[in-house]
């Protein structure tokens, strides 16, 4: 491309590097391509399988979205995996592919753990906030220590992060089993948190609690920090081009580290969610696979706050209805993870098959309009 091709390309952002209107429409006329092909690869994968394809899938959305309470629990499932998918996408726009959410939102939740059980029991505020603060601190200063290498010593931070899954998770399952060991359970477990440590429930009959508000806070927080602030202006910076980014003053090494602190602390915030919102313990399996789920959907979104919101709630949607369809026709899980699967791949590779599809139909369109003439 020459210099007066680029000159003349569009800009798909504006001066503040947000998106412009015709590129948000591309992306999502794109995305829900993506979600009409895989639905139609579901139905299709379903029928070999010998089912009825949509009463199938009907059963399955019945169970995730059929009435109220069922909302409530697809809710309340997938809050503690929102607030960690938006915690891997703010280091993903500041450069730092934080790798290492599932072992921070594990240490997170046993931070929350161990200060609602052996700290109080206190004013039900004061005692949340106290919970909520050590599991964002401990993910929060792991993440951002690894930020830190990177910045100062070149270490890769997804080699780091990925290692330190293994390293925390067996850390939290030692402590778990041994020195914060419940007397009154065999193994694995911590001693439950104090009432006071709990979100009370805000929907009667229903597991979906108050910390739906949190999350909603949380959410707009995100967005604010990687779309509207200074700190995130410079990371989108740092990430896009680090070294633009030092040549016009800033810091790239702090900007690594402080995304990678908010990054992890968010995971941990996660991680704080599930003792307090159900669990109300921590044990060795409290938060199998959140973390890389939330790595999958911050990829899948993009890194952008608004996108990972959209893909989290069809994510929570998706495991949800494939639960209803295991229970409601007999459905192997196996098929329903399978289906999953194809569809989180359609999303992944959506860009490259809307061009294939769009470039096919105007090469098949061409002859015709010719004929036409």
């Amino acid at each position: 491309m020459t210099g007066t091709d680029r000159a003349a390309a569009p800009p798909t952002e504006d001066s503040a590097g947000r998106p412009k209107l015709p590129t948000l429409i591309g992306a999502a006329c794109r995305s829900c391509f993506a979600v009409v092909l895989a639905v139609v690869l579901a139905l299709v994968l379903i029928r070999l399988r010998g089912f009825a394809p949509v009463p199938t899938m009907l059963a399955g959305l019945s169970y995730a979205v059929g009435d109220l309470p069922s909302v409530a629990r697809t809710l309340a499932w997938g809050l503690p995996l929102l607030v960690a998918a938006l915690g891997v996408a703010q280091g993903f726009r500041g450069g730092m592919f934080n790798i290492g959410a599932e072992g921070q939102v594990y240490l997170g939740a046993l931070a929350a753990a161990v200060v609602g059980a052996y700290v109080g029991p206190l004013l039900s505020g004061l005692h949340l906030l106290l919970c909520l603060a050590a599991a964002a601190l401990a993910g929060g200063a792991i993440a951002g220590g690894l930020g830190w290498l990177r910045a100062h010593w070149g270490v890769d931070e997804v080699l780091s992060t990925l290692l330190s899954n293994y390293l925390l998770i067996l850390l939290c399952a030692y402590l778990a089993n041994g020195p914060l060991r419940d007397p009154t359970r065999q193994s694995g477990s911590t001693r439950t948190v104090h009432d006071t440590a709990m979100f009370p429930v805000i929907l009667p009959r229903t597991e979906l609690t108050a910390g739906l508000f949190l999350v909603v806070g949380l959410a707009g927080f995100a967005w604010w920090l990687s779309e509207r602030s200074v700190a995130g202006y410079r990371w989108r910076m740092t990430g896009a081009s680090p070294g633009f980014a030092a040549a016009v003053g800033f810091d790239v090494a702090r900007g690594r580290i402080a995304c990678m602190a908010v990054s992890g602390a968010l995971c941990g915030l996660g991680g704080a969610l599930l003792v307090m919102t159900s669990q109300g313990r921590f044990w060795t399996e409290i938060g199998t696979g959140i973390g890389w789920d939330a790595v999958l959907l911050a990829l899948v979104g993009r890194a952008r706050p608004v996108g990972v919101i959209l893909w989290a709630a069809g994510y929570c949607v998706m495991r949800a209805s494939a639960r209803g369809v295991e229970q409601a026709t007999g459905i192997p899980a196996e098929l329903s993870s399978v289906l999953i699967a194809v569809i989180i791949i359609a999303a992944a590779a959506r860009n490259g098959m809307f061009a294939l599809a769009t470039d096919r139909l105007r090469r098949w369109g061409a002859p015709l309009a010719g004929s036409g003439r």
